[in-house]
């Protein structure tokens, strides 16, 4: 179970989105996702990234990455997908990491890393705005400059420091080891952690920013009370369909707010915050909400909005676990790519993962 104090790291996550894009295309986007309330609405977004869009996949990583982005397959793996150490290294304990096998094999150093991420808080890193070429999965979050004192980031000081640290603690091992892959790494082991939460499909090799690119600009993110319209233009403007934001905003089930509204600092989203399930739906849009939870206005907006209402009612019903669950890892692994440029030069380590446990 991962520590209460994960809250903002997943508030980030449903909301650190930089968008930059046509009003008037957002706008027929959220008329397009009002149009369709009978339940089926988009379904996932099927539109390829980067070079997958612009020259198809031509590698094993990129054809993977492919599939999952066009839904055709799944962006999870079961728990029999588990790396094993290369022979040589296997028995060494930690100074395995020193030694050649290791720094050949990929997947090896991170196999160290997720060790003190499992005890860890992560978060994501999605801000993106193409006008600057910086943002995206890029560790901008904490790589360019001001980022970590804009309003919107405010409480990640803590994880800076914490990817940081794994960074200078483990870069002697893996000199190509970047605070992107350490920040999504880290946010896939934080998901896998919880009781519930999915094997998401988790890729290595992107690139750092070059902290001396501008960053995006400010005031682009939704805020905690956004209008359901306003998260949707921002969203649509990267590629995610309604279904996907409301199921990001899942990750709140284990969240707790610390600054929107210091009078309930620490209050959790739905009753059972430790653990990675879709209760936190049916909570949210409750009439009477249960006493001691905090819901964001985003979120209750999104609960009642006609273009997500319908799909909010979906996760909300008592059955509705496997079927968000698969869906926040479609939308989630998305999120994880945003930015990168050359995804068919991806590793895929998702067998370093901790292996999944069921919602108790």
């Amino acid at each position: 179970m991962l520590p209460p104090s994960l809250s903002f790291a997943v508030l980030a996550l449903g909301t650190a989105v930089y968008a930059k894009a046509s009003f008037h295309a957002a706008l027929q986007d959220i008329h397009i996702y009002a149009r369709q309330q009978d339940g089926n609405a988009t379904g996932p977004s099927t539109v390829l990234l980067a070079d997958l869009a612009t020259g198809g996949a031509v590698t094993p990583s990129g054809e993977i990455i492919r599939s999952i982005l066009q839904n055709t397959a799944p962006a999870t793996v079961d728990n029999s997908i588990v790396y094993t150490r290369p022979a040589a290294v296997a028995n060494r304990g930690q100074g395995g990491l020193d030694s050649v096998a290791c720094r050949q094999d990929t997947c090896c150093v991170w196999s160290y890393i997720v060790a003190p991420m499992n005890t860890s808080v992560t978060v994501p890193d999605f801000a993106q705005d193409g006008s600057v070429g910086s943002g995206g999965a890029d560790g901008s979050l904490l790589l360019s400059a001001g980022e970590l004192q804009r309003s919107e980031n405010r409480g990640m000081g803590n994880y800076a420091d914490l990817m940081l640290s794994w960074r200078n603690a483990f870069s002697r091992y893996a000199p190509g080891l970047t605070v992107a892959d350490l920040i999504q790494v880290g946010a896939t082991v934080a998901t896998v952690t919880c009781p519930g939460g999915p094997r998401i499909r988790t890729f290595v090799g992107r690139p750092d920013v070059d902290g001396r690119i501008p960053p995006p600009a400010q005031h682009l993110l939704p805020s905690p009370d956004s209008s359901a319209a306003t998260i949707l233009e921002l969203f649509a403007a990267k590629t995610f369909s309604a279904t996907d934001v409301v199921a990001l905003a899942g990750a709140h089930t284990v969240s707790h707010q610390y600054v929107t509204e210091p009078r309930y600092a620490g209050a959790p989203q739905d009753t059972t915050d430790g653990v990675f399930d879709s209760r936190f739906y049916a909570e949210t849009e409750a009439a009477v909400p249960p006493a001691g939870i905090y819901s964001f206005q985003s979120d209750k907006q999104l609960s009642t909005d006609a273009a997500t209402q319908s799909l909010w009612s979906q996760y909300a019903q008592p059955d509705a676990q496997t079927k968000w669950a698969e869906e926040y890892a479609t939308a989630y692994f998305r999120l994880s790519l945003l930015g990168v440029q050359k995804l068919n030069g991806l590793t895929d380590c998702s067998g370093v993962l901790p292996l999944a446990k069921p919602v108790p």
